[in-house]
């Protein structure tokens, strides 16, 4: 398949799938998969930088993966697996397993192939596509596997010939339904299968298309992993409005990643704060054309002042979302309107309608406005639970809240904003001091790339800040850094160790490993 409409007749996808007519809003991915193929058949929908697929073809490719995957995933309780990097093929298998009313096990690539082979077991996947040959070869005789390429050239075949086969398929689906289990990227340990049902993704869904104002005409930069809910809500977003989705893998050679963002025309892009970082400190961006992107949107942390002021200066025509969530909440909690963001930098955010945040001290009692503690939350967004681990489900949600393991105060209008991770807090001689202060500090220096910040033993003081810098260049030396800090932060916080590394190992949404952080 190439670029524009492709001649393979008209078939008629959705009589595949039977919708909820009584509302209009959507209460299963299927459902809003079907609608978008039945109202924006010719808009384009997935764009790579060797295909263009229409809404139509797309809905093709999907019917026929239905047909692919119905005889290994023939019980109720069949799950799939995908274990792999973003791909069209991904795409297609995903929605058509969803289309199925199966639930999906998604897993990141990186993972120990020990690993992927005990969350496919523990979970009973009964078809696993994967674009991990090693996964694919242990796999044969256990579990029935295809790769990527195979399962999409199969797709392909099928629509060519014109053997697709549209019986009407009911599913019994609902907002209570799974729908997905999602590995988190497991920033301080083993990761944890998150059980995210219909109604988590379809709140999100349309409480994202709402206020970013998603339309058909718009087209959505994708480098964000599909494996995560981050990524996922960027393709599910899109679909909801049948807006184009530009597939970009290229981020590691960055010049050409704004380029594309340019000669795509796109209209948005979300990313993590690495993201901005590195566009920033190695990209000119006024040497490109970028006027038509008109929404940037971030979360996983909080973006530092000074750089917020310089997005606002280098892209002074995009609306600058800042937003805060994580894969138990559907990735979404909160978000900073671009009409206040420049008087509430500091802040991640009012809660979305329908989602309610509150402070608990350590004994679970609320706190008042401006007083730091756990941050909860409870609503449509939150999580069924921790797959096969009910211990840590009953820990982590209590009557219904979400306990999220942030910490941070609520100010007088309801705006949330973070001081940082429990289990990341420094405790050096009876202060407790954020990580997330210092970094943002070491981020201001213009000969640092990345910094992260972690707390190391010490014999007295109990622990010790401890900077791990990526330096911009050769010319960094650490007394450079210590004068540096010792005029912006209090005696108490000043990084009493400075370690400098080529790169900070990553979660592939780019948060930082900080349990993976030694010193030489």
């Amino acid at each position: 398949m190439g670029h524009g409409l492709c001649p393979w007749g008209s078939i008629e996808l959705l009589g595949s799938i039977v919708l909820n007519k009584s509302s209009s809003i959507p209460n299963t991915i299927a459902e809003i998969f079907s609608r978008t193929m039945r109202e924006h058949p010719d808009n384009p929908a997935l764009i790579t930088p060797q295909w263009t697929w229409t809404y139509f073809q797309l809905g093709q490719l999907v019917r026929s993966g239905m047909d692919l995957l119905q005889s290994y995933l023939a019980t109720p309780e069949c799950r799939m697996a995908i274990v792999g990097n973003n791909h069209p093929a991904y795409v297609v298998g995903y929605f058509a397993s969803q289309c199925l009313g199966k639930p999906t096990v998604e897993v990141r690539p990186l993972e120990k192939l020990d690993r992927q082979l005990e969350i496919i077991e523990r979970t009973n996947a009964a078809f696993v596509l994967t674009d991990v040959p090693a996964l694919e070869n242990t796999l044969k005789g256990r579990v029935p596997a295809m790769s990527f390429a195979a399962f999409l050239q199969s797709c392909q075949e099928a629509v060519e010939k014109g053997d697709l086969r549209f019986e009407n398929i009911t599913w019994p689906g609902t907002a209570l339904s799974e729908a997905s289990i999602i590995y988190t990227s497991g920033t301080t340990g083993s990761p944890k299968g998150v059980i995210l049902t219909q109604g988590n993704f379809c709140f999100i869904v349309n409480a994202v298309v709402d206020y970013l104002r998603l339309t058909a005409k718009d087209r959505y930069a994708l480098i964000l992993p599909l494996n995560h809910t981050y990524g996922k809500t960027v393709l599910l977003t899109s679909i909801r409005v049948g807006a184009s989705i530009v597939m970009l893998d290229n981020f590691n050679r960055v010049q050409e990643f704004v380029k594309a963002l340019s000669e795509n025309q796109c209209t948005i892009f979300s990313g993590v704060p690495y993201h901005i970082h590195v566009i920033l400190k190695w990209c000119n961006l006024s040497s490109y054309d970028l006027s038509s992107l008109r929404i940037l949107t971030f979360s996983a942390n909080k973006l530092p002042s000074s750089t917020i002021d310089q997005l606002t200066k280098v892209l002074p025509h995009a609306k600058i979302f800042s937003m805060y969530g994580l894969t138990e909440s559907t990735t979404r909690v909160c978000f900073v309107p671009p009409d206040v963001l420049m008087r509430k930098k500091e802040s991640c955010g009012r809660p979305l309608r329908g989602v309610e945040v509150k402070i608990i001290d350590q004994h679970g009692n609320p706190l008042p406005p401006e007083k730091s503690g756990e941050v909860v939350l409870r609503g449509p967004n939150v999580m069924k639970g921790y797959f096969g681990d009910p211990e840590l489900t009953s820990a982590t949600l209590i009557d219904g809240w979400l306990r999220t393991g942030d910490l941070g105060y609520l100010d007088e209008e309801g705006f949330l904003y973070l001081v940082g991770r429990e289990k990341e807090i420094i405790k050096c001689a009876g202060e407790r001091i954020s990580p997330a202060e210092i970094e943002e500090v070491l981020l201001c220096h213009p000969k640092v790339a990345e910094a992260a910040v972690t707390g190391s033993p010490d014999s007295t003081l109990g622990e010790i800040v401890h900077a791990f810098i990526v330096p911009k260049g050769n010319s960094l030396e650490e007394g450079e850094l210590k004068t540096y800090c010792a005029k912006l932060l209090s005696h108490h916080k000043l990084p009493r160790r400075y370690t400098f590394v080529e790169e900070l190992p990553k979660t592939p949404t780019g948060k930082v490993k900080k349990h993976l952080l030694k010193s030489p």
